[in-house]
């Protein structure tokens, strides 16, 4: 029996057959505004177009998870005539005021080995958005410990500097009250660097943004799909997110990227993909044929 499936048609269709709360996890990244080309069955939508389209999906999504599911979604907004289009705001916005859909986080993705761009009145933009959506935070599964990472050397420096008498230093989010008299911290008798040696925690929360590289660096993608992404975004959100065992869709499966990240952590996928070729190419890929 094979943990996975892939399924040729088109998402909006074939999400109304998944059951409701069937769903552990949505990982996505959809066709952004005409800015590609994924193939001649594969249309993409203008700027002023994009949500309408899109927001059905967004509802069915929502059915499909179960109370304890998460949605992420990696989009990018487009400049148009000079100026930085508003759909992507427009589409949160929208998804607010007409689904159930819960925005939880916002998250960037700086791309690491990003292709050069921009103008000479316009900076490099090597990032884009990652939204994440739920529908019941006090239910959502949601791992901290899996993300916990080292401090960096500054976070550690913080506490090597004298604190005025009776002040203290925020330690991951928490005040940590320090005295200090004569290098020494009054409550204990420790010496200030023992002191920084038993408070400074040895993992802390990463920030929001993540600093994931392009596809790119991807080997594997011998199709030449214009857009996927790197095996390491969804691998990171199905490890926070979900247990193993459990059910992640992709409704824009593309060459099955977060497939594969579910064959590597022992989750259940599914994938929706337009594009016959691609299709076909990702099933040959989870089979380990190519």
């Amino acid at each position: 029996m094979t943990n996975f499936n892939i399924i040729n048609g088109d998402c909006f269709e074939l999400i109304k057959q998944q059951p409701d709360n069937s769903v552990d996890l949505v990982v996505t990244s959809p066709p952004y505004s005409d800015i590609v080309n994924y193939g001649k069955s594969v249309s993409t939508k203008k700027p002023d177009d994009y949500v309408d389209w899109i927001l059905p999906l967004f509802k069915e999504i929502h059915r499909v998870l179960k109370p304890s599911g998460s949605f992420i979604l990696n989009i990018n907004d487009k400049c148009e005539n000079g100026y930085r289009s508003t759909y992507i705001y427009d589409l949160i916005s929208r998804n607010n005021r007409e689904t159930d859909l819960k925005l939880y986080d916002t998250y960037i993705w700086h791309k690491k080995n990003g292709i050069p761009n921009g103008q000479v009145k316009r900076f490099r933009n090597t990032t884009e958005f990652i939204f994440h959506f739920c529908k019941d935070k006090s239910q959502m599964k949601f791992y901290m410990d899996r993300a916990l990472q080292e401090p960096a050397e500054s976070y550690k420096l913080r506490f090597e500097n004298d604190t005025p008498l009776g002040q203290g230093k925020v330690i991951d989010g928490k005040r940590i009250k320090i005295r200090k008299t004569n290098k020494q911290v009054d409550k204990d008798g420790l010496s200030v660097d023992e002191f920084v040696e038993r408070t400074v925690p040895h993992l802390v929360r990463p920030d929001n943004v993540f600093r994931f590289a392009t596809a790119g660096a991807a080997k594997d993608n011998h199709i030449k799909h214009p857009a996927p992404f790197n095996k390491e975004l969804p691998s990171y959100y199905i490890n926070l997110l979900t247990d193993e065992g459990d059910i992640v869709l992709d409704p824009f499966s593309g060459i099955a990227t977060t497939g594969m990240s579910c064959l590597e952590l022992n989750r259940f996928y599914i994938g929706y993909e337009l594009n016959e070729t691609y299709h076909d190419f990702s099933i040959k890929r989870l089979e380990g044929l190519i």
